[in-house]
């Protein structure tokens, strides 16, 4: 678990007597400030987000003590370069966030009003990221229907799929 933060955005709204940036443009000061939002995540070895009951590994921070004792989580914190080996580190979750930041250079900028709508986005994303087309859609699908189906990649192309999925 760790957090990073994103310069705060408001993408797509006029505000009144607030002079505008160009998308995608740094925060005019350097380091936290006001102008920063923070994103603490939780992410398993295999992507998906952190279970009730898991083992967690922190830098100390101490924002993530309620969250973890709403989860029933034992943590370890990890306060220096030095305690990290092969099983303790923070190396996923760090990659997650830099997977964040290249999706937000993409984007150039995200509204900060959406940002939890995107934070789901880029965990699905990781969840299913290596997965065949075939596999990635039944499962989105079940989650969607919360039943089970099997199809072909040529079906979606003949029958509409997603319409039922939607409804």
């Amino acid at each position: 678990m760790d957090e990073t933060y994103v310069t705060h955005c408001c993408k797509g709204r006029f505000i009144k007597d607030h002079p505008g940036k160009k998308r995608g443009t740094c925060a005019s000061r350097a380091g936290l400030s006001d102008e920063k939002v923070c994103i603490i995540t939780a992410v398993q070895r295999l992507g998906k987000s952190v279970a009730n009951k898991s083992y967690v590994w922190t830098d100390g921070l101490q924002s993530y003590t309620k969250v973890l004792r709403e989860k029933k989580c034992t943590n370890k914190v990890l306060n220096t370069y030095s305690e990290y080996d092969a099983v303790n580190h923070l190396n996923n979750v760090n990659s997650f966030h830099s997977m964040i930041k290249e999706q937000y250079r993409f984007y150039r900028g995200v509204s900060s009003k959406y940002i939890n709508r995107y934070n789901a986005l880029f965990t699905l994303q990781k969840e299913y990221q290596g997965m065949d087309s075939q596999e990635f859609l039944l499962l989105i699908m079940k989650r969607l229907r919360g039943q089970a189906s099997y199809f072909f990649i040529r079906q979606i192309r003949k029958e509409d799929l997603f319409k039922f999925a939607i409804t």
